[in-house]
């Protein structure tokens, strides 16, 4: 949530329902990895921006969930509009 992140949007980006400690990798549609983190309580946040602390651009970005033993796993697609 929010899914589209509207250019007026400039909170963090949530990702829910996920089991506790399930690793999150958010990647460009090319591939190249934007972000990882693990998410804590079913839950997984991200600024939208990238190492260097910039918004990343316009484009889809795939959000690869998977749980911490590699048996359960989801594959999300977010748009950024700017």
């Amino acid at each position: 949530w929010p899914n589209p992140v509207r250019e007026t949007y400039h909170g963090d980006i949530t990702i829910d329902g996920l089991t506790d400690e399930s690793s999150v990798k958010i990647t460009d549609v090319v591939g190249n990895l934007v972000y990882k983190t693990t998410s804590k309580g079913g839950r997984a946040t991200w600024n939208g921006k990238i190492r260097n602390g910039e918004r990343v651009n316009t484009g889809v970005y795939l959000i690869f969930c998977a749980d911490k033993e590699g048996n359960q796993s989801r594959v999300i697609k977010l748009l950024f509009i700017h």
